[in-house]
């Protein structure tokens, strides 16, 4: 039998073609061939690379839902590991509310649909100029930008939990894709504020005005790939 730490159990999370380990009362299961198990996550509450005893330990069923994985070896505690129980347990009470609420699920749609409105609404500005239309481009982007901050935060927070930090790909662009959107999201509320009038300008601020909510489109499409790509996983 092979002798894992929790550190060298994170290694086989199922992320990249990695083998997907888990950890149950001390024994140390491979799941990467299980249904169950896809990418290396559990009807998305539960993910490989991580000692599950706490979390399943008000679940209805124990040790016999490993029954068709085989035990491939043990899970050693060193002392320092120990010593951080009480942060796993915090961690894993974080888990759970997670699983119950979804706070980022819950914000991140609403910024990504408002940054589409207030492209189509530029849309519809550019082919009929007017206040009304300049107006709610502005504010339906405002409103995407501060939201979208708070998309960041559940996000980063997510990422804590959910998938320790990870590395990964997916987990890379998004977040790059989402701070691009944020802080370039600035440039034009900025130059709204200083300017009123430069939705209407036909020079240079008026092209970055306008570029950049279009731009911002895509970056939000992106973030919104990628983001389906870690909850589902790649497709062959």
């Amino acid at each position: 039998m092979i002798e894992f730490t929790e550190e060298e159990l994170k290694k086989y999370n199922g992320n990249d073609e990695q083998a997907a380990y888990v950890a149950f009362k001390g024994k140390v299961y491979d799941v990467s061939s299980s249904k169950f198990w896809k990418n290396g996550t559990h009807f998305k509450q539960h993910f490989a690379g991580h000692d599950l005893t706490a979390e399943l330990a008000d679940a209805p069923h124990g040790d016999e839902v490993f029954q068709n994985c085989p035990q491939i070896g043990v899970l050693i505690v060193s002392p320092n590991e120990a010593s951080l129980d009480k942060d796993k347990k915090k961690k894993e009470h974080y888990r759970q509310w997670y699983a119950k609420y979804h706070p980022h699920p819950a914000v991140v749609h609403f910024p990504i649909a408002l940054h589409y409105f207030s492209g189509f609404a530029d849309i519809l500005f550019l082919v009929n100029p007017s206040t009304e239309y300049a107006a709610a481009v502005f504010l339906s982007f405002l409103i995407a930008t501060v939201m979208g901050f708070v998309a960041l935060i559940a996000g980063v927070f997510s990422w804590w939990i959910n998938y320790d930090f990870s590395t990964s790909k997916p987990f890379v662009i998004k977040l790059i894709g989402a701070l691009f959107t944020l802080f370039i999201g600035f440039v034009p509320l900025t130059q709204k504020l200083m300017d009123s009038n430069v939705p209407f300008s036909v020079g240079m601020d008026g092209l970055i005005y306008h570029g950049i909510i279009f731009i911002t489109v895509i970056s939000v499409t992106i973030v919104g790939y990628y983001g389906g790509k870690i909850t589902w996983g790649a497709r062959e």
